[in-house]
């Protein structure tokens, strides 16, 4: 079970978190209305665009959609998000001038769906630098993240195994968190997204 924090909570606490187990949630975040509104902006986009992603590693029951902040004005309030920020700063900074957003993406997984194989988002840089983390992640929850509706699978821990370890199923946790929510988790941690065993598609950010 990862360990989940009111968004007030001390940043020194909720990075040593980070530090111990690789990801962690921040609970209850924004309000009702800014994630309806960031739904509502995306909706258009995700019916028009979200299939042409798909493949075996992204899912053939799972809507991607790029460019967000270009297509919804409200999901600024999303990525800058001063919690967020805060804890990006306290890992990133130490080790560089400044930092960038490398992409951001709408995912949806509709009913169906099957477990995505667990990946590690810091895979694309062709090195390592022992105590450094190259990338810090975030999966906001614009609806409930339930097992059933395929919350996003993390292997807690695994950020500092070596890379050629397999985790085993007793190892995989998932991010179950109520809508409004943020899972924050690091580039060299294990995790995908998990299969929707429910009836209705569930979106993240």
């Amino acid at each position: 079970m990862l360990a989940s924090f009111a968004p007030g909570a001390g940043v020194d606490e909720m990075v040593a978190a980070m530090d111990r187990d690789g990801a962690i949630i921040l609970s209850e975040c924004v309000s009702d209305e800014t994630v309806e509104a960031v739904k509502s902006e995306l909706r258009p986009y995700f019916d028009s665009e979200g299939t042409e992603p798909q493949g075996d590693f992204n899912g053939y029951d799972t809507l991607r959609l790029s460019g967000i902040l270009a297509r919804s004005r409200t999901s600024a309030e999303l990525v800058g998000f001063p919690s967020l920020l805060a804890i990006v700063d306290a890992i990133l900074l130490p080790h560089c001038i400044n930092y960038r957003i490398g992409s951001l993406t709408g995912i949806e997984i509709w009913p169906g769906e099957s477990t995505q194989a667990l990946h590690r988002d810091d895979e694309i840089y062709p090195m390592r630098n022992p105590g450094m983390e190259w990338q810090v992640s975030v999966n906001w929850a614009l609806d409930e993240f339930t097992t059933e509706n395929g919350a996003t699978r993390v292997v807690p821990g695994s950020h500092r195994w070596p890379e050629e370890r397999e985790s085993a199923e007793d190892e995989i946790v998932q991010a179950i968190m109520p809508k409004r929510s943020v899972l924050v988790y690091l580039g060299s941690v294990l995790h995908g997204g998990g299969a929707n065993r429910s009836d209705r598609p569930r979106m993240g950010l």
